[in-house]
């Protein structure tokens, strides 16, 4: 982070996303379209929540907001870790920092908004293992703010953790209402239209440049229709629906809410059409978590050293393979591990251990 510090401070715009959410806090000021274009893919609420980066002198903002980011994500990382470590918590941490912060850099660098939607995960996950539920939901909330890829946590979240059901829906509606604070009626209204009508165009985006399902089946010679596409998520968020349920029932704390951080990092990841080789900062740290988790216990080691090779080659390889492949290698790569990851850890949870079993009981 220093690094990154130093390289921002002298550059802050190479390399950067940040410039579209400098944009978009002037346009709410202007009350101007945050949608103009195809650049700005996040709820009205994120405009406000990066307002007080973009008040800031260039470039402390920008190094701020990346701070603040990488600060969330490394103590959402320790929060799971001492909650979910077999043996010496400080251990996990190292192996889940060493397996998830390759994959996690080049999105800090960027200074792109996943980096704090990987750390938002990481509280809501250990805070609903705890049972805080006011953190579980201050963190989903925000996340939603974020991006509204965060409803899929809260719409898994409250099938099983029924503490949070009225939580999130004050907490949701809350920030509905928020925006109109600091706008006037009939422009917040336009920018919810306009960013329902912006969430229609990203889900039937086919290009060459994502991550997902689709451009694996592209990879593999499957140009997949936009129906097709839909109805293979549709299905997907089906049956990502059932193995929470089936799967949570079965185990018990902490290995439920792993299991469900896991699965709506996963999903996410595989099956939006617009996750980016740098949105895998999501899934890092459920990979590296896991794979700590694994290593403390020595039925389960080998599996984890594997879960922590997975996450290191996510982070390595696509550089070390660019000069033959460009940047196609980690748009087939990523989501493929994101599925063996999920098959692995779905293996452990419907063959439990008695230990699973009667953990926290």
């Amino acid at each position: 982070m220093l690094v990154i510090t130093v390289m921002v401070a002298v550059n802050p715009s190479h390399r950067s996303v940040t410039g579209v959410y400098h944009k978009a806090v002037q346009d709410w000021m202007g009350d101007k379209s945050l949608y103009d274009g195809f650049n700005y893919h996040y709820p009205p609420q994120f405009a406000l929540l990066f307002a007080p980066f973009h008040f800031l002198p260039s470039p402390v903002g920008d190094v701020l907001w990346r701070l603040v980011c990488a600060l969330l994500l490394v103590s959402g990382l320790w929060r799971l870790c001492e909650v979910c470590a077999v043996g010496d918590a400080s251990r996990a941490f190292l192996w889940a920092t060493i397996a998830s912060v390759p994959l996690s850099m080049p999105a800090l660098r960027n200074g792109q908004a996943n980096a704090l939607m990987a750390g938002l995960f990481l509280h809501a996950a250990a805070s609903v293992i705890r049972k805080e539920w006011g953190r579980a939901v201050l963190a989903l909330v925000i996340a939603c703010a974020v991006k509204e890829l965060g409803v899929v946590f809260v719409l898994l979240a409250v099938v099983m953790y029924a503490p949070l059901r009225w939580r999130l829906a004050a907490g949701i509606a809350a920030a509905v209402a928020f925006p109109f604070l600091f706008a006037n009626y009939s422009y917040v209204i336009k920018e919810y239209i306009e960013a329902i009508q912006h969430l229609r165009a990203c889900a039937t985006v086919t290009e060459n440049r994502f991550a997902d399902i689709g451009q694996m089946a592209r990879t593999l010679g499957l140009d997949l229709s936009t129906a097709v596409s839909q109805c293979l998520r549709v299905f997907a968020g089906f049956g990502t629906l059932a193995a929470w349920w089936f799967g949570g029932r079965r185990v018990h704390e902490p290995m439920r809410g792993m299991w469900l951080y896991a699965l709506v990092t996963s999903y996410l990841m595989v099956f939006n059409p617009m996750t980016e080789a740098n949105s895998y900062v999501i899934l890092a740290p459920a990979m590296g978590c896991w794979a700590a988790w694994a290593l403390g216990d020595g039925e389960k080691r080998t599996a984890g050293w594997v879960i922590a090779g997975m996450a290191l080659s996510m982070g390595l390889l696509p550089n070390l393979l660019r000069p033959f492949f460009g940047n196609s290698f980690a748009l087939f790569w990523h989501p493929m591990m994101a599925i063996v990851f999920v098959v692995i850890v779905g293996a452990w949870v419907f063959r439990p251990s008695p230990l699973d079993l009667a953990a926290n009981e």
